[in-house]
């Protein structure tokens, strides 16, 4: 029992901030003062715990239904870390947008635990109650800002076609269990080694049925079409929280579920190549509608909504990776890392200059920036040459890493695809650069105006994304070493 208590010390600690967070909430309910502090008290400790933790052996618990490995442990002090980043960066726009609820606290960090305890998930029912845990908040801070329409409609949205991918992703775990009696990941993939005649139909329509769940949750063409809209009307931190952390926890569970059976068993040759003819395809829409789409935006906030189905894009290079024999999945772990410190900059940057009643920014109101705002036009410029994946970012590395990878691993055309979809969406990322550099600003304009705070967490991201881009050799090492759970 003490064993357990000290594996799971991290999510019991989150858990009980989550408590804690309540109740100070109930005895102050005029401020949202105490709510925000006892927030970031527990995603600071939660984190801390986990990543004392991080060289303790991997723990399976509950009768094999959690492992709690490296990791999980790193995801979950990863999850907290872009927790109290938003929750610092976007203090000053939850005062603007009035939103000083504090079950904004409450929902962030029960969407953190449902995240922490997807990534450690070792059987499909767990991870469906886990899966839940994190999308029903999501749902419910999507439409936060309640007086605006296109808040609601996003929540709305968001929550009809999340309730829908539930069902679909319940209707493939039956049929796996239907296949292999069991629920369980290892057991499953001791099936897959045994089962010498291949995958079979009921076993084929669950897998993809499972994985189709996880390709609309990270926004993978052709299940794209909800993000845009949902980006565009939820509050930009959690807009932020979205591109973040549900991107990282969705994607991370994406490749488990791709690994759910032995692919390089005997017998399962002709479903491997499926598989990846599948992946193909699905990376291959993914990169041409993100990056011609993203072209044409004018809004920045669907302009990173589009931006972001081209990460998935260039994700699913890495997963490919990661499904040949003997790799690891070290090119997605790397890219999830690099994208995710650049997208917490722009997102905080974004809420730093969004009017009252969030009315979101345009094109038009970079223009000039430069002479208003010398630092600010700085950082976006950092921060949009890596989202470009130009040098001396940490963008070009990672997209460098999972290119050489890839063609390491016979996935050249693909590659070349990628490649020309990088150089027309740098267009994209660059054309905000030119206007606030070379352009007059517009009387229109929105006016920027953030905190200490907001400027803080925005200046610690850019740093990070020089950083690793410099200097990015002990990131690779580390995460080179961390296996996928099976």
């Amino acid at each position: 029992m003490n064993e357990i208590v000290q594996t799971l010390m991290p999510w019991l600690v989150l858990a009980g901030g989550i408590l804690t967070t309540l109740l100070v909430s109930v005895i102050r309910v005029e401020s949202k003062r105490p709510a925000e502090l006892s927030a970031l008290a527990t995603l600071a400790l939660t984190a801390a715990t986990a990543l004392q933790s991080v060289a303790m052996p991997a723990e399976v618990i509950f009768a094999g239904a959690m492992e709690i490995s490296s990791l999980t442990r790193i995801l979950l002090a990863l999850f907290c870390l872009i927790g109290v980043l938003f929750v610092v960066g976007g203090d000053r726009y939850l005062a603007k947008e009035r939103i000083h609820l504090s079950d904004y606290y409450h929902l962030l960090l029960i969407l953190i635990l449902g995240a922490g305890i997807m990534v450690a998930a070792k059987d499909l029912i767990v991870l469906f109650i886990a899966l839940e845990v994190m999308s029903l908040p999501a749902y419910t801070l999507a439409g936060f800002r309640r007086n605006d329409s296109r808040s609601n409609e996003a929540a709305i949205k968001y929550f009809v076609l999340g309730g829908a991918v539930g069902a679909v992703f319940l209707l493939g775990a039956a049929f796996l269990f239907g296949a292999t009696g069991t629920t369980q990941f290892p057991a499953i993939y001791a099936w897959s080694r045994q089962s010498v005649s291949g995958a079979g139909l009921l076993f084929a329509a669950g897998h993809f049925l499972v994985i189709t769940a996880f390709l609309f949750k990270v926004a993978a063409a052709p299940f794209h079409f909800w993000k845009p809209d949902v980006y565009e009307g939820a509050p930009t931190p959690v807009t932020g929280v979205m591109s973040t952390l549900l991107a990282v926890a969705s994607f991370v569970t994406l490749v488990r579920l791709v690994h759910l059976p032995a692919l390089d068993a005997t017998g399962w040759e002709s479903y491997a190549t499926s598989i990846k003819g599948v992946i193909r395809i699905l990376a291959g829409a993914s990169l041409l509608v993100g990056s011609l789409v993203i072209i044409t935006q004018k809004n920045l906030k669907r302009l990173f909504a589009y931006s972001s189905i081209a990460q998935t894009g260039y994700l699913m290079l890495g997963l490919l990776v990661s499904l040949q024999p003997g790799q690891g999945i070290s090119p997605v772990l790397i890219y999830l890392f690099g994208y995710v410190f650049a997208a917490i900059g722009i997102f905080v940057l974004l809420a730093q200059s969004e009017p009252r009643g969030d009315t979101g920014v345009e094109l038009v109101d970079l223009t000039g920036l430069v002479r208003k705002s010398p630092l600010r036009t700085a950082l976006w410029s950092i921060l949009l040459f890596s989202m470009a994946g130009m040098p001396f970012t940490v963008g070009f590395f990672t997209k460098y890493f999972v290119f050489l990878s890839s063609v390491g691993n016979g996935e050249a055309p693909l590659v070349v695809l990628a490649a020309l979809c990088a150089v027309v969406s740098a267009y994209a990322y660059l054309r905000p650069v030119a206007l606030m550099v070379m352009r007059d600003a517009d009387p229109g304009a929105a006016q920027w105006s953030g905190g200490f705070w907001s400027q803080f967490v925005v200046v610690v991201s850019v740093i990070v994304v020089v950083f690793l881009g410099l200097m990015p050799n002990a990131m690779i090492q580390y995460l080179k070493g961390i296996p996928l759970i099976h």
